[in-house]
Formats: structure tokens, C-alpha cells, sequence
């Protein structure tokens, strides 16, 4: 049985998609097709390098382990427990479901939304 969008509160989508890194993390992981499992270390380098403007292979260790941290203590048991993720603690893996899809779906169209409401307002 899929949820349809219809069925996901206003609540969920601003607590999900209202902090950058887990937004950054959704669009991410919806680039992988369901059931591909991600280690936690590759997202918390291509994260923490979206989030500098680092290539993920030039993130430093300090960068990377601010990503991962907030990621394994915060963000990620959060995602999972919306169902966007399957998160693995023992393995340090997450495994993409498809809400993963259908929440960068609606981050994109509210970054539509922002984009043309700023156009009218200029």
C-alpha cells in the first residue's frame, strides 16, 4: 500500500523539510532508486560538502564528523521514524523508501512556490 502526498500532515513537512541538512538529505537520497542502502559516512561527506561547497572527497575530518554526528544522533532517526528512511544503527546504513521520493517532491514544489512568490513581491 502506497501514502499518497494527500496523506502526509503540514506538520511532518515542515518539521522534515524545515532544517537544511535534512532537507539536503532527502534530496540526496531521492536521487537513489528504492531499497539502494547508502552508508551514513558517504551521505555525511556529500552533505557536509554540499553544505561548504567542497567536493565530498576534499571535506575535511572535522567536516565530515559534524555531519555525521548530527546525522546518526538527530536527522537520521528522525527520517526513519517519519518512514522516509530505514536507518540501520548497528551498520550505519539507511536504505531509501519512497516517501524519500514523494517529500523531495514537495520540497521542490515549495522552492517553486518561494521562487514565485519572491518574483511577485519584486
Amino acid at each position: 500500500m502506497s501514502l499518497r502526498v494527500d496523506e502526509i500532515s503540514e506538520a511532518d513537512i515542515f518539521s522534515l523539510l524545515g532544517n537544511r541538512r535534512r532537507l539536503l538529505v532527502v534530496r540526496y537520497l531521492s536521487l537513489f532508486e528504492c531499497g539502494t542502502r547508502v552508508s551514513v559516512r558517504h551521505v555525511a561527506r556529500v552533505i557536509r560538502g554540499a553544505e561548504t561547497g567542497t567536493p565530498p572527497s576534499r571535506v575535511t575530518t572535522s567536516e565530515y564528523e559534524s555531519a555525521y554526528n548530527g546525522l546518526i544522533q538527530n536527522h537520521l532517526p528522525r527520517m526513519a521514524n517519519h518512514e522516509l528512511i530505514v536507518y540501520d544503527e548497528r551498520s550505519k546504513e539507511v536504505v531509501v523508501t519512497p516517501k524519500v521520493n514523494q517529500y523531495a517532491c514537495l520540497a521542490s514544489a515549495t522552492g517553486v512556490i518561494r521562487w514565485f512568490t519572491q518574483l511577485s513581491e519584486s
